[in-house]
C-alpha cells in the first residue's frame, strides 16, 4: 500500500540506496582498515534504518478520517460552514464543514487535495514520500529526515578521511599533493559531493521540522497560522512538545485493509486531542446528524492510479442545494451589481463635472469678449461724437468770418440773415455741451 505516487517513494530509495552502496563498497573499507570495523558497521545500518523510516512513511495510513454517508436534513435548515469546538486544555478552535466527507473536520485536520482525503493532523503532501504527512506517519517521516541528515555529515567525514589516508600515503615530497590524494580516491569526492547536496536540503528541512516539533505545529499551520508560542491552541510546553512528536503512540487506522469495505470501523475520536466539545453549532446540534441541509458528495477525483485505501459503504445521494450557499451567492451577486452601479454613477458624475467645467470655461470667455467689444465701441462712438461737435464748430467759425466780411441780410430777425442762423447753431452747440 502506498500513496498516489509510488514511482517517487522508490526514486527516493534509490537516491539513498545506490551511493550508499557505492560508498560501503569502495569508500569504508580503506577507513575501516586503518580505524574501526564500527565505520562498517553503522554504514551498513545507518542507511538502512533510514530507508526503513522512509518505506514505513510512505506505506502507512496518514489519518484518512473515514467519509461518512450522507444524512438528508431533518429540520430544513442549512448546516452552518464553520463551528468552533474547545480542547481538552480549555482553548477553542474552528472547525470546518468538509463537503467530501460529509463531517466537521477533527481539529488539525485538513483535506489533502492530491491524495483527495481528509487526512488528521495534516501536516504537507511530500512529493518525495509520494504520500501525505500526517498524525500517523509523522514520527516516521522525522526519523527519515533527521537520519539522513546525520547520514550525510558521517558520509562526508568518512570521505574526508579516506582522502587523509591516500594523502598520508604519498611521499612528502610529492608536487601537489592534495589534488593527487583526491585523484587517489574519485569515489570518495563523488560520494562527498552527492552527501554535500543532500544536506544543504534535508539539514535545511531538519532545522525547519526541530522548530515544528519544539513549538508543537505543523506545515500547514506554520504557513496558514503563523502562531506564536502563546498564540498556539496546542502547545503543551518544549518537553511535552517533544514527548508529543517522538514518544506519543500512533493512533489506530481508521481502516482495516484486509478487510471489505461493509467491515471497515468507524472511530469518532481517534487521539484525546480529537475529544473536544462543540462550543458553538450552526445547525443545533452535534457534527454528524445535526438537522440541516449538508452539501451532497461530489464524485471523486482520479489520481491516475490505484486507491490509496478501500472505498467505504456510504450511500449515494441525489443532490441537493444548500440554502446557505445559495444565498451566499446571491449575496455575493446583489453586491457585485451595486458595485458596478456604483462605478458606473461615478463615471456619469465624473463627466458631468467635466462637462461643468467646460461649460464654465466657455461663459467667462464669452463675457471678456463681449466687454471688450463693448468698450471698443463706446470708445469709437465718443470720439466720433468729438469729431462731429469739432466739425460743427469749425463749419460755425467758418461762416462768421463769411458774414463778418459780407454783411448779414435783412431777412433774419434781429439783424442780417445770416447772423440768426449763427447764433441758432452756437445755441444748439452749448446745448450739446
Amino acid at each position: 500500500m502506498t500513496g498516489p505516487s509510488p514511482g517517487s517513494l522508490a526514486g527516493t530509495c534509490a537516491l539513498v540506496l545506490v551511493p550508499s552502496a557505492v560508498f560501503n563498497a569502495l569508500v569504508v573499507p580503506d577507513v575501516a582498515s586503518k580505524y574501526s570495523l564500527a565505520f562498517t558497521v553503522v554504514a551498513i545500518a545507518w542507511p538502512l534504518w533510514c530507508l526503513s523510516c522512509l518505506v514505513a512513511a510512505g506505506t502507512a495510513d496518514p489519518g484518512i478520517v473515514r467519509r461518512e454517508p450522507y444524512r438528508p436534513p431533518q429540520d430544513g435548515r442549512a448546516r452552518a460552514r464553520y463551528r468552533e469546538e474547545r480542547l481538552p486544555n480549555g482553548k477553542s478552535v474552528t472547525v470546518k464543514w468538509n463537503d467530501t466527507c460529509n463531517l466537521y473536520q477533527p481539529p488539525r485536520a485538513h483535506h489533502c487535495s492530491v491524495n483527495d482525503d481528509c487526512i488528521d493532523k495534516f501536516d504537507h503532501h511530500c512529493p518525495w514520500v509520494g504520500t501525505t504527512i500526517g498524525r500517523r506517519n509523522y514520527r516516521p517521516f522525522l526519523g527519515f529526515v533527521f537520519g539522513t541528515a546525520i547520514l550525510c555529515v558521517f558520509v562526508i567525514a568518512t570521505c574526508a578521511l579516506q582522502i587523509k589516508i591516500k594523502y598520508d600515503e604519498l611521499p612528502a615530497e610529492t608536487q601537489s599533493r592534495n589534488l593527487k590524494a583526491m585523484g587517489e580516491a574519485p569515489a570518495a569526492m563523488i560520494v562527498l559531493f552527492v552527501a554535500f547536496l543532500g544536506f544543504c536540503f534535508v539539514g535545511v528541512l531538519s532545522c525547519f521540522h526541530a522548530y515544528l516539533v519544539a513549538t508543537n505545529q505543523t506545515t500547514y499551520e506554520n504557513f496558514r497560522d503563523g502562531y506564536s508560542w502563546d498564540e498556539n491552541p496546542h502547545n503543551k510546553g518544549l518537553i511535552g512538545n517533544c514527548l508529543e512528536a517522538w514518544c506519543a503512540k500512533a493512533p489506530p487506522s481508521r481502516f482495516r485493509f484486509r478487510k471489505p469495505a461493509s467491515q471497515q470501523p468507524h472511530l469518532d475520536g481517534v487521539a484525546d486531542e480529537t475529544k473536544v466539545e462543540v462550543v458553538v453549532d450552526g445547525d443545533g446540534g452535534d457534527g454528524g446528524d445535526g438537522g440541516g441541509v449538508a452539501p451532497a458528495e461530489p464524485p471523486r477525483r482520479g489520481t491516475g492510479g490505484p486507491r490509496m485505501f478501500p472505498a467505504t459503504a456510504r450511500a449515494v445521494p441525489t443532490h441537493v442545494s444548500d440554502p446557505s450557499i445559495e444565498d451566499e451567492q446571491r449575496r455575493r451577486a446583489e453586491l457585485a451589481e451595486a458595485r458596478a452601479t456604483k462605478r458606473r454613477i461615478e463615471m456619469e458624475l465624473a463627466r458631468a463635472e467635466d462637462k461643468m467645467r467646460e461649460l464654465a470655461v466657455r461663459v467667462e470667455r464669452g463675457e471678456m469678449g463681449g466687454e471688450g467689444e463693448k468698450g471698443e465701441k463706446g470708445e469709437q462712438g465718443e470720439q466720433g461724437e468729438e469729431e462731429g461737435e469739432d466739425k460743427v464748430g469749425r463749419e460755425g467759425d467758418a461762416r462768421e468770418e463769411s458774414e463778418s466780411e459780407g454783411g448779414g441780410t435783412p431777412a433774419s430777425p434781429g439783424g442780417y440773415e445770416g447772423e440768426g442762423e449763427t447764433n441758432s447753431r452756437t445755441r444748439k452747440y452749448e446745448d450739446r455741451m
